[in-house]
């Protein structure tokens, strides 16, 4: 039986995620900032509790990863009309995130698709708008 981790949202919703061991193995070894967001609640160690805002911490490496991949898409030209990244990610007991291969067992699937539509006129061609030629 795997190890769990149970976020609770402000709203009071719960979600239980599977998580792996960590680097460390345990979670004795999570960074400071993350040592005190899990609380054991099952003997064993098999089910901890974690605040909902823990969840968003562990995401928020995510953030530059999907903004790199936007900025460098959106600079290809021709420009795609829209483009979609899938990451696979798996949460370690110790509230790290990693990202998996495609096939990899994951904790999560993470999704993010962009209409970019055509680029932005960066002024430099005529046809401007801002007034009628009268």
């Amino acid at each position: 039986m795997g190890e769990y981790v149970e976020f609770t949202f402000d709203d009071g919703q719960k979600v239980l995620l599977e998580v792996f061991p960590g680097p460390a193995g345990n979670r004795e070894g999570a960074p400071e900032s993350r040592r005190g967001a899990l609380v054991p609640v099952a003997g064993g160690g098999r089910v901890a509790r974690a605040a909902g805002t823990a969840l968003k911490q562990v995401l928020k490496p995510l953030v530059p990863v999907l903004e790199s991949v936007h900025g460098t898409v959106s600079a290809v030209r021709p420009r795609p009309e829209s483009v979609t990244v899938e990451l696979a990610v798996k949460i370690s007991s110790d509230l790290q995130l990693g990202i998996v291969s495609g096939n990899g067992e994951a904790s999560m699937t993470v999704s993010a698709t962009w209409a970019l539509g055509a680029a932005p006129d960066t002024g430099g061609g005529s046809g401007g708008s801002g007034g009628s030629t009268g």
